[in-house]
């Protein structure tokens, strides 16, 4: 049985919205059921993919939206349809300057990733959906020992591990690259103190089932560090519909502790977020009884 997709609600889809509902509504009047169906089929291409990549809009948010929207006379009802005010498109030139922000703003997350991994030299590193070797390159010239990994399941990556040796043999660095899953390497039974991903977690069919993987990989305490794209405006400004196959804030805060982490933290850099959790210091006990002696 197939499980139906859900829509998305929350503060990073409504930001999303109360921009998009002024672009939908500067082009002709809409109605809500035609919003909703163009951003359907504009983030159709994300079901490439993961099925539920495509972006559902609930029409109770959506609903909230336009009326928070009216209030502040950026739109104006005609009938079952809206349009845009003067004052709705004054404020889309200043959302539109938003752009701007997301300059070099995926640098600016992978600096503060490897501000929060902090000096100390951690054990072997394993980088998740490593591609060319972007942060793993990094983290081997701050000394850490680092594996990185990606299965390179679509076309722009099948070749990303073989591109990654190349160039860290052009660096001199010592870095092991291997290609295959994170759910593989868990059956080998590696441990590692930190495991680190950039923009991967995106990319991944199921989500949930390789962040436990992830857990599963790191020692007791260990950290889970993770930049990918942001959901909301300045992610969407940023990548486009592309952004919705990541985790929003919110998603991200209800899914870490169902994996197995704690004390999530996030920070926002431009049209990227950037995401840390642990894993428990002392591993749960099981809750079966014993069996008597």
């Amino acid at each position: 049985m197939v499980t139906p997709v859900k829509p998305r609600t929350g503060p990073s889809i409504r930001e999303f919205l109360r921009y998009y509902v002024l672009v939908a509504a500067q082009r002709r009047r809409r109605t809500a059921a035609g919003i909703v169906s163009e951003i359907k089929r504009n983030s159709a291409s994300n079901q490439e993919v993961r099925r539920s990549g495509q972006l559902l809009v609930d029409g109770d948010e959506l609903g909230r939206v336009l009326r928070h929207l009216a209030r502040q006379k950026l739109i104006a009802p005609s009938g079952r349809t809206w349009r845009s005010t003067r004052e709705g498109r004054r404020k889309l030139a200043l959302y539109d300057r938003q752009k701007e922000n997301s300059r070099d703003s995926k640098n600016r997350a992978a600096r503060v990733l490897l501000r929060w991994l902090g000096p100390r030299r951690a054990g072997k590193v394993l980088d998740v959906g490593t591609g060319d070797g972007y942060l793993a390159f990094q983290l081997a010239e701050r000394g850490h020992r680092v594996l990185g990994i990606d299965s390179g399941p679509f076309d722009y990556s099948k070749n990303s591990i073989k591109v990654a040796r190349q160039k860290a043999e052009g660096k001199g660095l010592r870095v092991e690259f291997r290609k295959m899953s994170v759910a593989g390497l868990r059956r080998r039974q590696a441990r590692f103190q930190v495991v680190v991903a950039s923009q991967a977690v995106h990319c991944m069919r199921d989500q949930p089932r390789c962040l436990k993987a992830i857990c599963g990989l790191l020692e007791p305490g260990g950290t889970f560090l993770c930049m990918d794209l942001r959901v909301g405006l300045s992610g969407f400004l940023k990548h486009g519909w592309h952004s919705f196959l990541a985790l929003s804030e919110e998603e991200w805060a209800e899914l870490l502790p169902q994996c197995g982490f704690e004390e999530p933290a996030f920070r926002r850099v431009g049209g990227y977020l950037v995401v840390k959790a642990r894993t428990p210091r002392t591993p749960k006990r099981s809750s079966r009884p014993r069996k008597p002696r």
